[in-house]
């Protein structure tokens, strides 16, 4: 099918916005009501883009859960009583919407509508017709439009959706905040995500696909089917014929083979696409030829060798855009972890977006994909089946995980059943990769843990001793082990102190919660140990929700090794110095201090032997252990301590200087963007007056943009409660008095809802309509006020120049409304087989020029409709404030999106 990038020019509002009681209803075909009927003026909703996160947007605020953000878009709260938050006000629930036209060459074809990912509970309407509801927050779902879809008009399509009820335990957003596409296909199409690829390394290719037809005559089929490499040449080919039902679906497939292969690994991930194809129909799919295994004691084993998994687990949110990444910030999370020597990542705890996966399998990042919801109820294993279908062609996919920590069963023997159903459900559907369960409950054989293929350990420390592990493996010798999860480490970015009371964590990584471990503590271990397959720390980039160990305080983890906004933290290079090649030599935090105090600073290296250095003074050598983090308590003097390292004879060399006060801040570009589709980001750094980094600035920065939108900032201090995404500002001036024939009168308060009335009444029908001997006594009705009175209102405005709206909150009758001569628009809409006037604020765009304005409203009315201007009368524009950040540790950053991305030019400057 022919894939339409669906996420331009959306309108949004949150249902607390909608002053009309929004009852939607399902009665009748295309007789939605309120925001998801056909017709319907949302004129005064919000422009976006998708992705989208609402929540972003809300004020935080310490009454709603800290361990989701603080936002007040759900009133779920972990820590009360009761789990529910004091909140008077909580914004659950947004509705999208958008107009579309029906293209000409999409007559007689297929059209679906794909959400990558909507957090949650999407229902979905076109042309004011309900079509479907999705629950999951995390599972991609298609929805077929066809037959609702109308030719020659513009179409509507409208979104509800419900974030009140939490899946996880962390920051999840609100919104359409993943990719929306149209999909556009013949009537003989091939089934989604149905298309199934394995391999083999000597080239051979089992390939598979459903072909739909929907038609009403038995259809004959030649399939195509083509390899292509990287290079855009054909390295195999085959073809086939199939016969398919009056609408029904029957499977092709085909036996391919590629001579002298190209295998995918972490290192070298080659990418080829299958092309099967039909007349007019073709379906691609990007595929990698590896095989995957875990043996008992060599663990993890890729292409016939063993690769120890270094693997992170990460939440999907990231600074400034919440949970709505665009697919330029998905790879670049991906090569920052690479940059770290990560080779794996976990999709903690949900299916991830299917931009991510594409980024791990071009850039060589292994993939432990994981479901959501654990269990065999209907929706657990429909979030399964929809993950694997989805996410099988994945080279980067190296194992499904089927549940994490369930706590309430997981020791219990029939969670021993839940477990080997969904491996066999997980097992129909692929059977090329294992399964594994993140369990947290050390050496416990009874429940889940005895059904897992591979088994899954969260923190070693979970178990009775030390030596668990080393037993467990010889008591279940068959059986795989992997770390799902490890070191829960917490760490500032740049602090040198420790100090619960005031918030205050250093940055060395040698803090941790109760049940986790330094960064040397569990490589050391992992990597130590052939039959342990490797493991995931916890966590790769801080995320917002789980501030641990400040519950109420802040509402950003500090369990990241790169903060939220991308910045990386000093165990970054722990990391880098052990799980790659490149010499690595990092002194931290920084050595702005007070005279006379004793400061623990880190050495992050894989240097043979470093120096320490005070002003140019020796203080100590040391040799470097493999998997080592050397700790230094020096005694602090203002200057420069520098370390010098070698490694293979060559010398490598770092400081930390004494900074004093900002005095100017900079801005450069960290990640650039193509187009208008990807938001790039821009670091600030504070400088002192002779130049030096000032590693513990906080200063407030403003912000200014020319040739470009800021769509967000952060600094990644998880305390700070300040805006990440401005709220919209507008310039308001208000109508206060309107003219007719009588004279000036001021505009009334609001009117209320008011009933309807109706006249009923009996006649006899004079004559049979089709009846001729049937005697009949008809019951009928009208509804009084039929408007056949006319009224004209004027106001002249003045000093509105450039203002772009004029909005009324409340009009009766039905009135025309004109700006300068010119018609703006009318309030009265067709919705189903009535056209009413819609209780609600309306909104008209429009122009206003320099000088006076006249603005005239044409009424039709009924003497039931008066009064028929009420409420409010405004005319707004938006404004654009300037943007302000705090640094954090000398340091913020600023995500931007432009049309022309190498137009944009940023100015900061200390507040």
């Amino acid at each position: 099918m022919r894939k339409i990038n669906f996420n331009k020019g959306w309108s949004f509002t949150l249902q607390n916005s909608l002053d009309e009681f929004n009852v939607f209803g399902f009665a009748k075909y295309s007789d939605a009501s309120g925001a998801p009927s056909r017709f319907y003026d949302y004129s005064n909703w919000e422009t976006v883009d998708l992705p989208h996160d609402w929540a972003l947007s809300l004020e935080k605020t310490h009454e709603a859960n800290t361990f989701s953000g603080a936002y007040p878009n759900t009133p779920y709260h972990r820590f009360t009583r009761e789990k529910h938050s004091n909140l008077e006000t909580v914004y659950s629930i947004g509705w999208y919407r958008k107009q579309f036209p029906f293209l000409p060459e999409w007559a007689g074809k297929r059209v679906f509508i794909e959400f990558e990912g909507v957090f949650r509970d999407a229902c979905v309407w076109v042309n004011g017709v309900y079509l479907d509801r999705h629950n999951s927050g995390y599972t991609s779902f298609a929805i077929e439009l066809t037959d609702h879809l109308i030719a020659g008009v513009d179409n509507s399509i409208a979104v509800r959706v419900d974030c009140e009820q939490v899946e996880g335990w962390w920051y999840e957003g609100a919104g359409i905040y993943r990719n929306v596409h149209l999909l556009v296909g013949e009537p003989t199409y091939f089934k989604y995500n149905q298309t199934v690829i394995r391999t083999a390394l000597d080239g051979s290719i089992d390939a598979s696909a459903v072909l739909v037809n929907d038609t009403a005559d038995t259809v004959e089929k030649i399939v195509f089917w083509r390899v292509i490499d990287t290079g855009g040449r054909e390295v195999a080919q085959g073809e086939g014929t199939v016969s398919v039902d009056a609408y029904s679906d029957a499977p092709i497939s085909a036996q391919l083979k590629i001579d002298e292969p190209h295998l995918w690994s972490v290192d070298t991930p080659y990418l080829y696409r299958l092309e099967v194809q039909t007349d007019g129909e073709m379906e691609a799919v990007r595929f990698g030829i590896r095989t995957v295994e875990f043996d008992p004691d060599r663990g993890f084993i890729l292409n016939g060798f063993p690769v120890k998994v270094r693997g992170a687990c990460v939440h999907q949110d990231f600074g400034g855009v919440g949970v709505a990444l665009t697919d330029n910030l998905q790879y670049y999370k991906i090569r920052r972890l690479k940059e770290m020597g990560v080779n794996a990542y976990r999709c903690s705890h949900n299916a991830p977006s299917p931009v991510l996966l594409d980024a791990c399998d071009e850039l060589g990042m292994l993939v432990m994909d994981e479901t959501r919801t654990f269990g065999t109820s209907p929706e657990a294993i429909r979030q399964l089946t929809d993950l694997i279908e989805r996410d099988r062609n994945h080279p980067c996919v190296f194992i499904w995980s089927l549940g994490n920590e369930e706590f309430s069963v997981q020791n219990e023997a029939w969670s021993f059943r839940l477990m080997e159903k969904m491996t066999r459900i997980a097992k129909s559907l692929d059977p090329t990769r294992p399964v594994t369960y993140g369990g947290n409950n050390g050496d416990n054989f009874t429940g889940a843990n005895g059904a897992s293929e591979v088994r899954g350990i969260n923190y070693i420390r979970n178990g009775a001793n030390g030596d668990w592990l080393e037993e467990y493996h010889r008591n279940h010798p068959t059986q795989p082990i992997i770390g799902t999860e490890e070191c829960s480490c917490v760490l500032s970015r740049g602090g040198a102190v420790n100090d619960l009371g005031r918030g205050l964590l250093d940055a060395t990584g040698s803090v941790t919660m109760p049940w986790g471990e330094t960064p040397k503590g569990w490589v050391k271990y992992t990597e130590e140990r052939d039959y342990f397959a490797g493991n995931f720390m916890w966590t790769g980039f801080d995320y917002r929700g789980e501030p641990n160990p400040f519950y109420y305080e802040n509402c950003i983890s500090s369990f990241g090794i790169i903060d939220l906004c991308g910045m990386e933290k000093p165990p970054f290079y722990y990391y880098k110095a052990w799980w790659t090649d490149e010499p690595v030599l990092k002194l931290a935090p920084h050595w702005n201090h007070a005279d006379g105090e004793t400061v623990t600073v880190a050495v992050f290296t894989n240097c043979d032997e470093i120096t320490l250095f005070l002003n140019g003074k020796k203080l100590e050598t040391r040799r470097v252990e493999r998997f080592d983090a050397p700790l230094f308590k020096v005694g602090f003097e203002r200057g420069v301590l520098s370390v010098e390292g070698k490694r293979n004879g060559v010398v490598i060399r770092d400081e930390l200087v004494t900074s004093g006060a900002t005095d100017s801040v900079e801005c450069v570009p960290v990640l650039e963007a193509a187009d208008g589709d990807e938001v790039a980001i821009y670091e600030i750094n504070a400088y002192d007056a002779h130049g030096n980094f000032c590693p513990t600035a906080s200063d407030e920065i403003l912000v200014e943009i020319e040739n470009g939108q800021i769509v967000g900032v952060g600094n990644g201090d998880p305390s700070d409660m300040s805006y990440e995404r401005k709220p919209v500002e507008e310039s308001i001036k208000s109508v206060m008095h309107l003219n007719d024939e009588n004279g000036t009168f001021p505009i009334p308060e609001r009117v209320g809802n008011t009933r309807q009335m109706r006249c009923d009444w009996l006649e006899l029908e004079p004559k049979g309509n089709g009846f001729e001997d049937d005697f009949r006594i008809v019951a009928s009705y009208r509804v009084s006020g039929k408007p056949t009175l006319t009224k004209e209102m004027y106001a002249t405005v003045r000093d509105v120049e450039g203002y772009e709206y004029i909005e009324f909150e409340r009009l009766c009758g039905r009135a025309k409304i004109y700006l300068n001569g010119e018609l703006v628009g009318e309030n009265v809409r067709p919705r189903g087989r009535h056209a009413r006037v819609m209780p609600r604020p309306y909104r008209f765009p429009c122009k206003f020029k320099a000088g006076d304005n006249q603005i005239k409203l044409v009424f039709t009315y009924a003497e039931s409709d008066l009064p028929l201007v009420s409420g409010y009368v405004r005319i707004g524009k938006r404004i654009e404030s300037p943007w302000s950040v705090k640094l954090h540790y000398g340091k913020a950053r600023v995500f931007v999106k432009s049309e022309t991305p190498q137009g944009v030019r940023l100015t900061v400057k200390v507040k």
